[in-house]
């Protein structure tokens, strides 16, 4: 007898942690399992549109967060009505001055392609219509020999008098009978402002008008790719498309469902910044009610798993704020933060020069970074991780790369002497694929250790692979770094140790792994040994999830059962009991079994919170199965249990 479909896949899918809780409901008790949500903040909306009513977004004490997955993407994008404004972008076409007028303004990730962008800038809409003039009307010449007449006459007339005139306009047109005035009048001026030049300049007669055509519409296309990089490359636009496009990253690659949601908040840094600094304590702001309060701290409000910015956090002061006050917020929901490190962190203008200090250790004993040092010892600090360096997102377009629809646009992103310009690459923030592996290892096994390393889950693969020719005559072609810069294992190791989360480009691949996981935290020191590693392996990420996950259900758990303890030892005999279903002593079991039994010790103190009678506070102790590191390590979490 064949083997079950089902026990095949017994083989074949991961095991997973199965974490639950008992609701009684109608004398019956239920299982159920926290969901796994994910809260992300990005400035989704660009320049906003000061005549927009009602306003988009809407003021910040008004915003919700958004569930989002891959079939509401593109409708959470038009809600958010992402707009660049061009008053900053040169007007490079044949003729133009100045500055672009105007703005963009996008409701779908397709909007973000070329052709998409051409239609929605009136001096590249312009230019591209006339293209496509002249290609309809060279392509009536191949099947209708009254237009092949027509052009072929018109195109002699200009290379015998050198110039173009209402006469030759009118033949153009007799070869088009069937198009409206509209269409040959558009062909008219086409022809005279794109085809004429050709024509007249030298070596440009005897061509026919087909081959002429065809040097017109690669004029054009040079200058519309030429203006379109301009666009493409202006900073506010790279940073609208690196958002949504990293958040696209995450949202299509994560299975969600009942069991893991994304949501996502549609607000700048200096907005998240204000908000926090216009309230009292952090417990006042509104990054608080919407993290904590609407959900850790609400009956039945499922809490946040995971935090994640779309921003790069520098050293200055509004930054360090705002770390020190969104660590407090993480710690109190017991939700870690994610965000993009800036290469200010390092005095650097960009990750491409990361490789030139010697000791970046040296770099944080100036007076600049004492806040940041600062903030590193604080308990908090535990709950924010900092990941540089950047990632590229797409190829640039070109023929040989990503080839655009409509027309031939070469990105330029090449600088003197063919050598790649960093600055004109779409980079995004790498949280948001540290975002990914995370929700990738909950979606296979429940569990969020599974985050670091090549075998350890910490593999992000598929990356764009971009070559260029080196220079010189050999013609050796290098691959661009899809992560802006090759971290070697000694620099990953002093990155780890100053408190960042690194992606490593695995060398000629599209490969790249986070094989640290430090949060900002510094750990502490003490004389035992096993005080350094507890401290050690209790400031790393996938520690923090798990010790968080648990926090999760504890509260769940004992808000569940208030009115139902008498005393602090009830409560404490009750939560052991629940959580030693997950203990397993055996250090040589099975992954399968480990699966279903995470921890290898666990213990939970119950102690009263003083002049608050009834209300007490849990101290957790907890020691995962699934750790890279062979030492003796705990978790010290300490949640406050509701009144």
């Amino acid at each position: 007898m064949s083997e079950s479909v089902q026990k095949k896949l017994l083989r074949v899918r991961p095991p997973r942690v199965r974490i639950t809780y008992d609701v009684h409901t109608n004398g019956a008790i239920e299982k159920r399992e926290l969901p796994f949500i994910v809260g992300i903040f990005a400035d989704l909306s660009g320049d906003r549109d000061p005549d927009a009513d009602p306003a988009v977004p809407p003021d910040i004490k008004e915003r919700k967060m958004v569930d989002i997955d891959r079939d509401s993407f593109n409708e959470v994008l038009k809600q958010s009505a992402p707009r660049v404004a061009l008053k900053d972008v040169d007007n490079v076409l044949p003729g133009g001055t100045g500055k672009l007028n105007g703005a963009i303004v996008f409701e779908s990730l397709s909007d973000f392609d070329p052709i998409r962008v051409v239609d929605k800038v009136g001096a590249l809409d312009e230019v591209f219509q006339q293209r496509k003039l002249l290609r309809d009307a060279q392509a009536r010449a191949e099947i209708s020999d009254v237009a092949a007449q027509a052009l072929e006459a018109a195109t002699a007339g200009v290379e015998e008098a050198s110039a173009w005139s209402e006469e030759l306009a009118g033949k153009l047109a007799e070869g088009f009978p069937e198009k409206d005035d509209g269409f040959k009048t558009g062909l008219a001026a086409a022809f005279e402002k794109h085809v004429v030049p050709v024509i007249t300049a030298p070596g440009g007669k005897g061509r026919g008008a087909a081959l002429s055509i065809d040097f017109a519409v690669r004029a054009i296309d040079s200058a519309l790719s030429a203006q379109l990089s301009a666009v493409m490359h202006a900073p506010r636009f790279k940073e609208m498309e690196a958002t949504w496009r990293g958040l696209f990253h995450l949202v299509s690659r994560s299975e969600t469902g009942t069991r893991l949601k994304l949501r996502v908040f549609n607000a700048t840094l200096k907005e998240l910044q204000d908000d926090m600094d216009k309230a009292v304590e952090f417990d006042q702001s509104k990054l608080f009610k919407l993290i904590y309060e609407a959900e850790y701290g609400t009956y039945g409000g499922s809490p946040y798993s995971l935090l994640l910015g779309g921003y790069e956090l520098g050293p200055g002061a509004p930054n360090m704020s705002f770390l020190e006050k969104i660590s407090g917020v993480a710690a109190a929901a017991h939700a870690p933060f994610l965000s993009a490190a800036s290469p200010e962190m390092f005095g650097l203008k960009g990750y491409a020069d990361l490789a030139k200090p010697r000791d970046l250790a040296k770099i944080f004993e100036g007076a600049d970074l004492t806040k940041w040092m600062e903030f590193r010892d604080t308990e908090d600090s535990r709950y924010v991780s900092l990941v540089m360096p950047r990632v590229l997102l797409r190829l640039p377009y070109g023929e040989k790369t990503l080839p655009a629809d409509g027309f031939d646009f070469e990105e330029q992103v090449l600088a003197a002497g063919n050598v790649p310009e960093n600055d004109h690459f779409l980079w995004g923030n790498a949280a948001y694929f540290l975002a990914e592996r995370i929700t990738n290892a909950f979606s296979l096994y429940s569990w969020t250790a599974a985050i670091r390393g090549v075998q350890g889950g910490g593999l992000v693969e598929g990356l764009p692979i971009y070559t260029f020719a080196s220079g010189g005559d050999d013609g050796i072609k290098e691959l661009f770094c899809p992560t802006e810069v090759a971290i070697t294992d000694r620099r990953e190791k002093e990155l780890n140790d100053l408190g960042f989360i690194a992606l490593c480009h695995c060398k000629g691949s599209g490969k790249a792994a986070f094989f640290g996981g430090q949060t900002t935290n510094r750990p502490k020191r003490y004389i035992n040994a096993d005080a350094n590693a507890n401290a050690a392996l209790s400031s790393r990420l996938p520690y923090i999830l798990a010790a968080s996950r648990f926090a999760h259900y504890i509260k769940v758990i004992v808000r569940e059962k208030v009115g139902g303890f008498l005393t602090r030892a009830n409560v404490e005999t009750f939560l052991n009991a629940w959580i030693s279903q997950y203990v397993l002593l055996d250090d040589n079991a099975s992954q399968d079994v480990k699966s279903a039994f995470p921890l290898r010790e666990a213990s939970i103190v119950v102690v009263d919170v003083p002049g608050e009678p009834g209300a007490y506070r849990a101290t957790v102790f907890l020691k995962p199965h699934f750790q890279l590191e062979e030492l003796t390590a705990s978790i010290r979490l300490v949640a406050d249990l509701p009144a």
